[in-house]
């Protein structure tokens, strides 16, 4: 426990800064030293690593390779909130940032680990780092899965399940590595806290000697809940397998779970105590938002049937096989039968647990699926939550599903398993492999536009978020776009906003389909001098005098953005 309460102090240390706390180095000096000597005195090993999960290692990140050596192809929109986190915390921003700017839901692990990468491999660029702390939690995430689907339905299953995610379905891989939000971090921690749930309750573990495997999940479920709200659905898993445990409802130690959550989550505390308690924005329902919510449901259920079910079984938009007669209907069917089957091939030992009240690892990846699908639909009010990426959990509930049934097969007709994991892997395969191979394209288009705006010696601009995003980042904040020009709408920096307004406008940057002729009779009318750029978009530079955004911003915007993924 001493441990954990140094953890907890460092955390506050690292986050908020009081002057009454030493400084986070000693208090990490201090944790280091107790974490040696818990070490020495345990009485566990590490189990050491199956053949199959290291194949399927080796596989995932070969699968991901392009990824990493083209990074600029995926880390450059929305991935950029977080990469700032990171180049800011390697500048020695003090206190640490709790959650990337301007989404008071959205924690910063994942800029902390790409820091931490930095520092090992002395590497700067941004989309990397970030790119490389996807790809690590990637494999964590596997490795999680596949204990799960070990300790249920054997080696077999873990296998099947592993080569599920290592080749994985578009979605869930380009989610996994573009980093949109902290749906990556969320399924690896939940992940870990599911497969050592699955422990507890298979190994009746209980009293002080499972009082380290309760305060670890508590405090992976914590963290994955600083991460993003939609961990709330690994917690529910976790509360119900509790509840539902007879050994659980005397045993006191049990409350340690809550007691990790509290010290996992410390961050979310940290920023609501000195924000005013701004998460309320994000986690509270007025009257309103539920009326909407109950309106909405039924439109949120079709959709999560018809659009969410097929693209998160691998059959997202321009997937080749998309208008092959049947496949979207066999896409959209295919995690329902998976659960349905699941459910099938383990229901007497399933009966049984729950008759005895001492559930085990079977009703893990069931109780994620559907409390996953019951947490979006019950926030299910406004067109955001139709979104596919709030239902990524159930992708690892699926891929559980699919180690189970496949090894269930194998055992009995040799064939029908092979076929069913050839099937489902090339679907997987043929759906993301266009995105793999265009990666060194869209990498160069960027590399062209870095270099155009250096080459004029931008250093402060106005552009679409879509151009901003990548450049400011791409440059490390060099080079500073603002995306108030529009006309995708963005959250701003408060900092990226003021030193433009402060030092520039140097240029304005448009997107390739802007039609840069509106802005430029605009200029010319209003006595402004100026050099047009057309390759590899319209760029305006060597501007003659100011021009404020606001004079201007109605004057591009022609075409549209690409689809979001």
């Amino acid at each position: 426990m001493a441990a954990v309460a140094v953890f907890a102090l460092l955390l506050v240390s690292w986050f908020a800064r009081p002057a009454f706390l030493p400084p986070p180095p000693l208090l990490a000096i201090v944790l280091l030293l107790l974490a040696a000597n818990l070490w020495r005195g345990r009485t566990w090993r590490l189990p050491r690593p199956a053949p199959e999960t290291w194949l399927c290692l080796a596989l995932a990140l070969l699968y991901r390779l392009p990824a990493l050596v083209h990074p600029w192809a995926w880390v450059n929109k929305d991935g950029a909130y977080g990469a700032f986190v990171t180049l800011h915390l390697l500048q020695g921003v003090s206190p640490a940032p709790v959650f990337t700017e301007g989404a008071n839901y959205q924690g910063t692990l994942k800029p902390h680990l790409a820091a931490l990468i930095a520092l090992v491999t002395r590497v700067h660029d941004l989309s990397w780092l970030m790119t490389a702390a996807s790809v690590v939690l990637s494999l964590v995430f596997l490795v999680a899965t596949m204990a799960l689907a070990r300790r249920i339905g054997g080696r077999a299953a873990a296998l099947a399940a592993g080569l599920y995610l290592a080749l994985g379905p578009k979605f869930l891989t380009t989610f996994s590595l573009n980093c949109v939000g902290q749906y990556i971090d969320v399924l690896a921690l939940g992940g870990l806290a599911l497969a050592l749930l699955a422990r507890v309750l298979d190994e009746d573990l209980g009293g002080i000697s499972a009082r380290g495997a309760y305060l670890a999940v508590g405090m992976l479920l914590g963290a994955a809940f600083w991460q993003q709200p939609v961990a709330l659905s690994y917690a529910g898993v976790t509360v119900l397998a509790l509840a539902l445990r007879r050994s659980s409802w005397k045993d006191p130690w049990t409350l340690l779970v809550a007691v990790g959550f509290a010290v996992g989550a410390l961050p979310v505390l940290l920023w609501n105590v000195q924000n005013g308690w701004g998460s309320g924005e994000i986690m509270g329902r007025g009257v309103d938002d539920l009326g909407a919510q109950a309106d909405a449901l039924w439109r949120v259920a079709r959709k999560t049937l018809g659009i969410a079910f097929p693209i998160l079984a691998g059959l997202s938009p321009g997937h080749p096989w998309q208008e092959v007669p049947l496949v979207p209907w066999l896409a959209a069917a295919f995690l329902p039968v998976l659960l349905a089957a699941f459910v099938a091939i383990r229901f007497r030992p399933l009966r049984d647990s729950l008759r005895g009240f001492r559930p085990r690892a079977d009703l893990l990846p069931i109780a994620l699926f559907v409390g996953c699908i019951a947490l979006a639909w019950a926030v299910a009010a406004g067109k955001v939550y139709a979104r596919p990426r709030y239902l990524l959990p159930v992708t690892a509930a699926a891929a559980v599903f699919f180690g189970a049934v496949v090894a269930w097969l194998w055992a009995r007709v040799h064939m029908a398993a092979a076929l069913l994991a050839a099937l489902a892997l090339g679907f997987n395969t043929v759906g993301m492999l266009p995105r793999l191979l265009e990666g060194a394209a869209i990498a160069r288009w960027y590399e062209r536009l870095v270099r155009a705006v250096e080459a004029k010696g931008i250093r402060t601009g106005y552009a679409d978020f879509s151009i901003a995003a990548p450049v400011t980042m791409f440059t490390s904040e060099r080079v500073l776009l603002s995306s108030a020009l529009g006309p995708t709408p963005a959250y701003e920096s408060e900092t990226h906003a003021s030193r433009v307004a402060r030092e520039g406008p140097d240029a304005f940057v448009l997107r390739p389909q802007d039609d840069p002729e509106p802005l430029a009779a605009w200029l010319t009318a209003n006595g402004v001098g100026f050099r047009l750029e057309r390759e590899p978009v319209p760029i305006f530079h060597g501007l003659t005098r100011r021009v404020p955004v606001e004079e201007v911003r109605g004057l591009v915007g022609g075409g549209s953005a690409p689809p979001e993924e």
